[in-house]
């Protein structure tokens, strides 16, 4: 009973992650209709409704979503132990190539928790917007956003992440909430300049539509300036979920609408084909497991 109850909340967090039973049917390499019975049946063995249906797709309820973060953070608890069980140790310099906002506000504020759990890797951080040659012995491994090819490489996706509007409690204090995003006319926008084509939810225009916007909104190079800009206090930026996640648990940034939007293009995981090393293993798992882990 206990196994086959582990089961069912494997498929959930699949399912709530991908907020698709089609997605998650792909990972799994189930049917869709598998993962939806799965998931009902754990829904009922709870008594609660984990998943609001759509015609368009899967919402998480409130419930769905505590529970979500619950099952992610024992899963990943579990993974890890079994990594410190049974992986042979990890020595030496691994260089990650990533792009400036994700290596700063994600990967940087985490490396602490990496760098205790495996003391005698030396981890350096490759910073540049532009690819790196991996072949050429740049960079061990790469995070990148986007579909594009990576010659003599291959590919992981990690997540598709989604968009949210955050502002700084500096920029809100003293106004009335924001209730929807109507409201949104009287405060500063920050607009990112640099926003590709698969990431239409990251333009304020995708939100609001013909809305007029505040005359003292701005517009700025690139999003590692958009969220600095909005630590500044101003103006309220759409940012990607995972990038803002520590600061808005400690407070230097907060949430300014309840909604968020889905990104169409995958954060990827770019490796040689063939790298046996341990240190590019250990890595590339936990990478793959503490970014789809809430906050």
């Amino acid at each position: 009973m206990l196994r086959h109850s582990l089961s069912l909340i494997a498929t959930f967090e699949v399912a709530a992650r991908h907020q698709s039973f089609v997605r998650a049917a792909e990972e799994l390499n189930v049917t869709p209709a598998a993962i939806s019975q799965q998931v009902r049946l754990l829904e009922e063995r709870l008594g609660l409704e984990l998943f609001t249906r759509k015609a368009r797709g899967l919402l998480l309820t409130p419930a769905g979503r505590d529970y979500a973060q619950e099952v992610r953070a024992g899963l990943t608890t579990i993974q890890s132990a079994s990594q410190l069980l049974y992986a042979p140790r990890a020595t030496g310099i691994l260089r990650v190539a990533t792009f400036h906002s994700f290596g700063l506000f994600w990967l940087l504020p985490r490396l602490p928790e990496f760098r205790a759990r495996y003391p005698e890797m030396d981890i350096r951080i490759v910073l540049g917007n532009a690819p790196v040659s991996l072949s050429s012995g740049e960079a061990d491994l790469a995070i990148r956003f986007g579909t594009r090819p990576d010659d003599g490489c291959v590919s992981q996706d990690l997540i598709r992440d989604t968009a949210i509007a955050v502002a700084s409690p500096d920029l809100l204090a003293g106004r009335p909430p924001f209730r929807d995003r109507a409201s949104l006319q009287t405060i500063p926008l920050l607009h990112d300049d640099a926003v590709a084509e698969g990431e239409l939810a990251l333009r304020w225009s995708d939100w609001l539509g013909k809305k007029p916007v505040s005359e003292q909104s701005h517009t700025l190079p690139d999003g590692l300036s958009v969220l600095h800009a909005c630590l500044l206090g101003q103006g309220v930026a759409l940012a990607r979920a995972s990038l803002v996640s520590t600061l808005l648990r400690s407070g230097r940034l907060v949430r300014v609408l309840g909604e968020e939007r889905q990104l169409s293009l995958p954060y990827r995981l770019v490796s040689l084909p063939g790298d046996r090393r341990e240190r590019v293993k250990v890595f590339s798992q936990w990478v793959t497991h503490a970014i789809r882990m809430p906050g």
